[in-house]
């Protein structure tokens, strides 16, 4: 049985305030995407043509590539020479990112204030392209590993069936897609497969930034896979690893280097944080792995940017 080495619990409590309503007339909705970094791979390309959005009053809205800032684009996962599918009229067939260039506080917008009725929607599908390949072979959806190979990325279904949100009546909410690919993207016998677990929809209204810097010596002088892990206070201090029943809300990876972590999109509450020495080690596919902490490494710091936390 492997060991996660934590080292550093410190509560946070991310509050803010918020409203409801009823009310049947219309709102407007933006989404961006973001994402929390996977372990040992260079790019990780989503191809997507579609989201629906499902009202509790049994009513659906979808958007197309028409509406989506198609023009934002990744480059960087077309290949070189060519371009996207285009259809009939022009527009391209689907939008590609790259997850991993919007970590942290970054996101790419992707929907800008879409009208849509007021009210509780229950449920948010993407549309995610697992077939399709562009003329030199390449999959529209894909990940790019640190050996440069390229493999194509598979989604149950093809769709992606993530959390509701709330649109409130005159008003312009904004959400965020947030990836947490240590827990989403995983590898086994099919391959890659993008899973819905870890993959968030986040009130940008009620969203806070956790950064911070930890020393080196704090994982023997080796931060190479060091993580900084976040758990949600209803875990009751039970800090498991990942695909566990009391696994991290989300992690972020440190800087080898400078120590510095930053941890993106977390909805206002109350939370744990560990340092994890080996996260490398922690198979999303697996549970029961072994947490050993040390609590008594404990600094709290109020930066003027967001809460800053150092170990």
């Amino acid at each position: 049985m492997k060991k996660l080495m934590l080292a550093g619990t410190v509560s946070l409590i991310l509050a803010g305030c918020g409203s409801d309503s009823d009310d049947q007339s219309t709102g407007k909705v933006s989404l961006a995407m973001s994402d929390a970094p996977v372990d040992g791979l260079k790019q990780v390309c989503v191809a997507f043509d579609n989201i629906t959005v499902h009202h509790t009053g049994g009513s659906e809205a979808s958007w197309g590539t028409t509406s989506f800032a198609a023009d934002q684009s990744s480059a960087s996962c077309v290949p070189d020479g060519l371009s996207i599918p285009e259809d009939a009229n022009g527009n391209p067939e689907f939008m590609v990112i790259d997850l991993l260039d919007y970590q942290g506080s970054d996101a790419l917008q992707v929907l800008s204030d879409e009208v849509l009725l007021a009210g509780n929607y229950t449920q948010m599908r993407l549309s995610v392209l697992e077939n399709g390949t562009y003329s030199d072979g390449t999959p529209y959806s894909h990940v790019v590993t640190e050996t440069d190979a390229v493999e194509d990325i598979r989604v149950p279904s093809g769709e992606l069936k993530l959390d509701g949100f709330t649109v409130e009546a005159d008003s312009t909410q904004a959400y965020t897609i947030e990836f947490d690919l240590r827990k989403s993207m995983v590898l086994n016998a099919n391959g890659y497969q993008l899973k819905p677990r870890g993959v968030r929809v986040v009130d940008n209204t009620a969203v806070a930034t956790i950064d911070g810097t930890v020393g080196a010596s704090l994982c023997s002088s080796d931060l190479s896979n060091a993580f900084v892990y976040v758990y949600s206070l209803a875990n009751g201090g039970q800090f498991e690893d990942l695909g566990s029943d009391n696994e991290p809300l989300t992690s972020a990876p440190i800087d080898p280097v400078t120590g510095q972590y930053e941890i993106g999109y977390l909805p206002l509450d109350t939370y744990d944080l560990n340092l994890v020495c080996n996260g490398n080690e922690d198979d999303p596919e697996q549970s029961g792995d072994m947490l050993i902490i040390d609590t008594t490494l404990l600094d709290q710091v109020l930066g003027t940017d967001g809460l800053t936390v150092n170990f």
